[in-house]
């Protein structure tokens, strides 16, 4: 679906973007983190499920939030729900005992979805010239078809199909947390997570973004 010039464009928007992301993310968890997009790609909407399963480890937890603007669809954070503890514990106050960390779960994910994936949005639709509008952020957990059922009412249908595509940019998150929270296999010694940012668009959107990527394409060489 993209070129290799579109595709190292778009992975190129979404380092930046997420990059922007990690040193917001690092201020509400109070310690270094590095976000990292190695890859990216555009696929059919109904291979999304396949690959977040091949890829991610279930259960998940998937932060999710409409999209309008330059992208009509929705936006997904999505990661194993193995790795989303520990970064809960970090962003929570330290006087905050550790039993009570489950409890409040889910509005720190969301907290924590909206800041990654508003800032990294943000970012790319500067770079490209173009607004990008979010909505409130929404948690799911299970498999992956059952959090990209979440999303299922923002991205139009025809027969119970999704039209459109599906962005793909791989994540790789690495933290070093205090309270030897690592998200991921423990300590201070940058512990890895592994993700997805999947962005859900209509067909509309989807040759649009190939549109706009095109005219960010020339603006570089020219």
């Amino acid at each position: 679906m993209l070129s290799d010039l579109e595709r190292d464009a778009l992975a190129e928007l979404g380092n930046i973007g997420i990059g922007r992301a990690s040193t917001a993310l690092g201020r509400m968890l109070g310690g270094l983190v590095t976000l990292s997009v190695p890859t990216v790609e555009m696929v059919p909407p109904d291979a999304v499920a396949r690959l977040l399963d091949r890829a991610l480890i279930p259960p998940l937890v998937g932060i999710s939030e409409t999209l309008g603007g330059l992208f009509s669809g929705c936006a997904l954070l999505v990661f194993p729900q193995a790795g989303s503890l520990p970064l809960v514990r970090a962003a929570l106050p330290p006087d905050v005992a550790a039993e009570d960390a489950p409890a409040l779960e889910d509005e720190v994910l969301a907290e924590l979805g909206n800041v990654v994936l508003n800032s990294a949005l943000a970012q790319i639709a500067n770079l490209l010239g173009e607004p990008v509008e979010t909505g409130l952020p929404a948690v799911f957990r299970g498999g992956a078809a059952e959090i990209l059922r979440g999303c299922s009412g923002a991205v139009p249908t025809v027969e119970g199909v999704v039209e459109g595509a599906a962005v793909l940019f791989h994540i790789d998150l690495r933290t070093s947390l205090p309270r030897g929270d690592g998200g991921g296999d423990g300590g201070n010694d940058g512990g890895g997570v592994g993700g997805r940012v999947v962005l859900l668009l209509d067909a509309g959107s989807a040759g649009t973004l190939q549109a706009t990527l095109g005219r960010y394409i020339g603006r570089l060489v020219a």
